[in-house]
């Protein structure tokens, strides 16, 4: 078959195979932009919004984890920079996790009673610096050269 291609058939198929690996890649790169606003919001929501927004945004952030997983599960291609950026040992995924796991401790261990504007502050800007992975991570799959 591959001797038979025109050029016009051969460069018909090279376009298919590189919306098939684009797409997806895409997707996963809209995925971490769309965690890194979530971990934004996240965090403020959980230590100081009501009873019921923080059993919103827990339901929430359980169904972006699943669509995340589910999403790259069912990927079907390798692509390069979005398996360097989701690597379970690599230097986004576990800046990541420090980051995420700072501003829990935060929040859970050093919460006053009644929060001020300097604890506000300084949850925000652990926040913050908590949700750059991920948008570093969006940053590398959407511009990367395919």
């Amino acid at each position: 078959m591959g001797d038979d291609l025109t050029p016009e058939e051969a460069l018909r198929q090279i376009g298919e195979v590189d919306r098939r690996t684009r797409r997806p890649a895409r997707v996963v790169g809209l995925l971490y932009a769309i965690l890194g606003l979530a971990t934004i919001a996240y965090w403020p929501i959980m230590y100081l919004g009501p009873g019921w927004s923080r059993a919103v945004v827990g339901v929430a952030w359980v169904a972006l984890t699943a669509v995340f997983a589910w999403y790259l599960g069912r990927m079907g291609i390798q692509d390069r920079e979005v398996t360097w950026v989701n690597k379970s040992t690599g230097p986004v995924t576990v800046t990541y996790l420090v980051a995420f796991l700072t501003v829990f401790v935060f929040g859970t261990f050093f919460r006053p009673d009644d929060p001020g504007p300097g604890w506000i502050a300084t949850l925000v800007t652990l926040t913050v610096c908590a949700s750059v992975p991920p948008f570093y991570a969006a940053w590398r799959v959407l511009w990367a050269e395919r």
